[in-house]
């Protein structure tokens, strides 16, 4: 007899119960308005959360990403040349796979940047966020690992 549904994180309405009272005049269209002002309202304020929340994951993704860097390094004595060989090598002393495949991407589908400096003995890892362009506000804001070089800045996109 319930009209929403809130099984395995999906809503879902359930429309045969929901006729079967406006047929009986149980349901007023002054009600209807009022469900679908509900439901409208509550996926906009998940819309912006999720942006937000995109953010959040890119950053904790980064720092999960630093700590898998720094096991590799504990291992191979040395910085991974590109962030793969965190997953797949064929070194000598490497004893991963310190992460897997599908988290080099961020929240938005791009591959994270990871550039190795060898000469400064340290890398620079980060992700340009929703538009995937240097600077930003917000969800599109630039994101950088707290352990990267800070004073290189990330390639213009032409």
């Amino acid at each position: 007899m319930l009209f929403f549904d809130f099984n395995d994180r999906n809503f879902k309405i359930n429309f045969k119960i929901m006729l079967k009272y406006i047929k009986n005049g149980v349901i007023t269209l002054l009600s209807l308005c009022g469900i679908a002002f509900i439901l409208l309202t509550i996926s906009n304020v998940t819309g912006g959360i999720s942006c937000k929340s995109r953010s959040t994951n890119a950053k904790i993704e980064l720092l999960r990403l630093d700590r898998a860097i720094e096991e590799y390094i504990l291992d191979i004595k040395t910085f991974p040349t590109k962030l793969a060989e965190l997953y797949e090598s064929e070194h000598l002393h490497w004893m991963g796979p310190y992460t897997k495949r599908k988290d080099l991407t961020d929240p938005w589908g791009k591959l994270y940047y990871y550039q190795y400096f060898p000469n400064r003995k340290g890398y620079q890892l980060y992700t340009l966020g929703k538009d995937n362009k240097v600077g930003g506000n917000d969800s599109s804001r630039d994101q950088i690992s707290e352990k990267s070089l800070q004073f290189i800045q990330p390639p213009l996109n032409n």
